[in-house]
């Protein structure tokens, strides 16, 4: 058996060459299709071009070019040729993007135009990079190639790289083995009860070439991906309605826009069963919002993972709604359900030092706070280019296994489901103890007029203070601030764990990571809240 995930892209094509592999709307604003078949023709073409313009397999080639159909055809064409894609957003910041290609060393670059030209202004990959090329040029390449037969790389040690987000620091490429593909493939499949006959609307380019490689219809309201909080409703709905969509992959920010534009334009989106969110928990009213644009037998779930390990534990958002969202309103932290098969989760105590195997031998009881671990053969073994965070993040057993460092914390309740209580690099250190972000703006989030919170630290003459930031709901105004600002003083001093927060602090709209703009940029609000009250 072929030991290499873009295989499965013949097989498909071969099962139902005529069915869509994607339904996408052109820049004319029409509506079109691709077949299975005419996909796969198209990645053929650009694997004879990567072999027909040199490019030899295990090398490693940035991928940096707008996500049309060419791009998901040429990804696949690297995979089966042998050459490692090095995905990297450039919304992370150029200057970030110039760090991640000197630690990942690429010798090819390939983007378009843009790309190029800020390639050679920020000097990207100037170390490393020996060939440039557009993907026009593979293509044109492949279509002048001569007829051969076009094997597929059984094996590679690295099928891609892939960079964090950056959210809680420098982005870091997590080196992904074909069989880590191919587990993630599987465990999603086995969680969510995938069959390969949805037809899917992915928010984000990843989740486009899972459906690809499961063999579903991906629907693409808008093919240049837009960042969540850029998402057009509108466009949304129409796919999800005229195509009959019944499966939905995207951040909670999209099921939030969504909901707001029902709020004024009812809408009805019969046809979707399956609603998967990832990249941040859903806060419980934009839960309950989009439920309202759901036909009652809708599900909702929620993925918890990383870029290096995915998926690690599922939750069916009516638990939530039912049962844990007072819980959290209480300071207990986010569900995020049980783990899911195939995946090892264990609590230890929390270090921020480098750990070796024995320190996986101390498991904390259920309802203790400590570092969530997780092993399984979806989990990454290493980045790309630092060994240093590898040593750190990474945990290289005696069996010769390794074990992952999510940088979460968390616990176990007494009925096997996993609390997220926040990021181990966001807890509050204070002379009377730790603070855990997402236990202690639980119990803030439930004020009626508060959006969200975040919690951070600031030193002041050598002792950390909590502070505590707050965006309100759009319809509020400034003059609101100081009624809220005494409730919220008001409901901290009802728990031992809030009690102690005294400064409170109003930011229009926070900063969110660039990938799923969810997750809270606390570093930055750190950063602002340090100066406000020195």
């Amino acid at each position: 058996m072929i030991n290499n995930p873009a295989s499965r892209l013949d097989e498909n094509a071969l099962l139902h060459p005529d069915k869509p592999a994607f339904i996408f709307k052109q820049k004319n604003h029409a509506w079109a299709s691709l077949s299975y078949r005419q996909f796969l023709d198209m990645e053929t073409c650009l694997q004879k071009g990567l072999i027909a313009l040199g490019l030899a397999a295990h090398t490693r080639a940035v991928l940096m070019a707008p996500p049309d159909i060419s791009f998901f055809a040429l990804t696949f064409a690297m995979l089966k040729t042998g050459i490692t894609p090095v995905i990297i957003d450039p919304a992370i910041g150029f200057r970030n993007v110039t760090s991640c290609l000197d630690e990942t060393q690429p010798q090819i670059f390939i983007g378009n135009a843009l790309s190029h030209s800020l390639r050679f202004v920020y000097g990207w990959g100037r170390s490393s990079i020996k060939k440039n090329l557009t993907i026009g040029a593979i293509m044109r390449a492949g279509l002048n190639a001569p007829d051969q037969e076009i094997r597929t790389v059984e094996d590679t040690a690295e099928a891609a790289i892939i960079f964090t987000s950056g959210s809680t620091g420098l982005p870091r490429g997590a080196i992904y083995t074909p069989g880590n593909l191919l587990a993630q493939m599987e465990m999603l499949v086995n969680a969510l009860g995938l069959t390969g006959h949805e037809v899917d609307l992915p928010a984000f380019p990843i989740f486009a070439m899972i459906d690809l490689l499961l063999g579903v219809t991906a629907v693409v309201p808008d093919i240049r991906f837009p960042r969540p909080s850029s998402v057009n409703p509108e466009l949304m709905i129409e796919a999800v309605q005229n195509y009959h969509v019944d499966t939905l992959f995207a951040s909670p920010v999209v099921l939030d826009r969504i909901a707001q534009y029902a709020e004024i334009h009812p809408v009805r989106l019969a046809s979707l069963k399956r609603i998967i969110t990832a990249g941040a928990p859903a806060p419980v009213p934009v839960l309950e919002s989009f439920m309202k644009c759901l036909d009652p037998e809708a599900k909702i779930y929620g993925i918890y993972g990383s870029t290096e390990a995915l998926p690690i534990a599922l939750v069916d958002c009516q638990e939530i709604l039912k049962d844990t969202r007072f819980a959290s309103n209480s300071g207990a932290g986010i569900c995020v359900g049980r783990p899911v098969e195939g995946i090892n989760v264990q609590i230890i105590p929390i270090s921020d030092a480098p750990l070796d195997a024995g320190a996986t031998e101390e498991t904390l009881l259920p309802g203790i706070t400590g570092e969530i671990l997780v092993e399984g053969r979806s989990v990454t073994a290493a980045y790309a280019g630092s060994a240093e965070h590898t040593h750190l993040a990474k945990i290289q057993e005696l069996s010769g296994g390794v074990r992952h460092r999510m940088g979460d914390l968390g616990y176990f309740d007494q009925h096997g489901r996993l609390w997220y209580c926040g990021r181990k690099s966001h807890r509050v250190n204070t002379p009377n103890g730790s603070l855990f972000s997402e236990r202690v703006e639980g119990i803030f989030n439930a004020h009626l007029d508060v959006y969200r919170t975040a919690l951070v630290g600031v030193n002041l003459n050598g002792l950390v203070r909590p502070v505590l930031w707050v965006e309100l709901k759009k319809k509020n105004t400034p003059g609101s601030r100081e009624k809220v600002r005494q409730d919220l003083l008001s409901m901290g001093s009802r728990y031992e764990m809030t009690r102690e927060i005294k400064d409170i602090l109003f930011y229009r709209t926070f900063p969110t990571d660039v990938r799923h703009n969810s997750k809270i940029i606390r570093e930055k609000l750190a950063e602002i809240a340090q100066k406000r009250l020195k």
